[in-house]
């Protein structure tokens, strides 16, 4: 930095480039070194960017949007699979959807399953608005009071619930839509937030989710830093699919399954291709490839295997890539289904130490 500064008072610096419409390319990376670099939050979803949550009415958007910002209040280090920083955050969660009290119910079973800790953590970073909260953002004033709630709590993740509740107009309107996405995207930018914002489409039909359900798909596209799609099929499949990230890969050539449990929590079951689960002619799921994770390691309890190696014994019959098989060996691990990860090193629960066999 010795040569980029000579000659100039640092402070004279910054005044003078503020003073200006542009910068030259040198003024750039200067400002650019003052800021904090942002990390990812969570998959594909960098801190400080606007994008959307999306899929059909009952399909979970909801209690996923939810789940995960509880996940990120009480500094989870994963959840569903992808990487959390570990660092508890202050998160304000605005649902307009519902009755106040049917979603404090919902939430009340969610917290139960946390462990004590993490209760202490989500009654201090996880924010709701007030009961009298507006139902509806449609006026300037709406607007005006939205940014000054999100700006008072300090939060720097806000989900809102839903983009329906904002509808002045016709979303399929593209005048209405982008009215609506810049005024989400400005609040995101003034207030320096990460800001999720749940939005419905029509009923899919077991069609594959993409932008294009969405009415008015290519303002949402153009305004958005990232997509996530929810669905669920008319055998009552549920599944979470990576449509777009502005700023990371989303060439994923599979969807995550779930289910909804008693606790409504959402449990990963598996990696699926798309197109298998929308066509599916019953109820019946394929096995689950977690299991036969257990059954290899249960049928070689005398054994122990690091991550490298266990996949590769298995990676032709579960038809799996080694970031979601990772992923399995973590959950069985958590749920005390297989011994690990002591020093990366996993084994059966009925492991007895005996003499390794040569596993190459």
């Amino acid at each position: 930095m010795y040569g980029f500064f000579y000659g100039f008072n640092h402070i004279n610096f910054f005044k003078m480039i503020k003073n200006k419409n542009y910068l030259s390319f040198r003024e750039m990376k200067a400002e650019f070194e003052t800021r904090p670099k942002a990390e990812y939050l969570w998959g594909g979803i960098k801190e400080k960017s606007f994008g959307l949550v999306f899929g059909p009415s009952k399909s979970g958007k909801t209690i996923f949007s939810e789940n995960l910002a509880m996940s990120l209040a009480v500094g989870r280090d994963s959840f569903f699979g992808k990487k959390l920083s570990g660092n508890p955050k202050k998160v304000f969660f605005i649902g307009l959807e519902e009755y106040w009290e049917s979603r404090a119910e919902r939430n009340l079973s969610q917290y139960s399953c946390l462990n004590a800790s993490e209760q202490d953590l989500l009654n201090e970073n996880y924010l709701y608005q007030a009961v009298n909260f507006p139902k509806h953002i449609h006026r300037i004033k709406d607007w005006d009071n939205l940014e000054k709630t999100i700006e008072e709590t300090g939060a720097e993740i806000v989900f809102i619930d839903s983009i329906t509740r904002m509808n002045h107009g016709s979303l399929e309107d593209s005048k209405t839509a982008e009215e609506i996405m810049q005024r989400l995207r400005n609040i995101c930018y003034d207030l320096s937030i990460t800001l999720i914002c749940v939005h419905h489409t029509p009923k899919m039909y077991d069609k594959s989710i993409t932008m294009d359900c969405i009415k008015g798909s290519s303002v949402f596209a153009q305004e958005s830093d990232f997509a996530i799609g929810i669905n669920k099929t008319t055998k009552r499949f549920r599944y979470l699919k990576n449509v777009f990230f502005r700023y990371a890969p989303d060439d994923d050539e599979t969807v995550i399954e779930f289910e909804i449990n008693d606790s409504i929590w959402l449990n990963q079951l598996a990696e699926v291709d798309e197109h298998e689960l929308l066509n599916r002619n019953d109820r019946r799921r394929k096995d689950d490839k977690r299991q036969a994770i257990v059954e290899y390691l249960d049928s070689n309890a005398s054994f122990t295997y690091n991550p490298t190696e266990l996949f590769s014994k298995l990676k032709d019959s579960l038809d799996v890539k080694e970031r979601m098989f990772n992923n399995y060996l973590k959950d069985l691990s958590d749920t005390g289904k297989i011994n690990g990860a002591t020093h990366g090193i996993y084994c059966s629960i009925n492991y007895v130490e005996g003499d390794e066999r040569d596993r190459k």
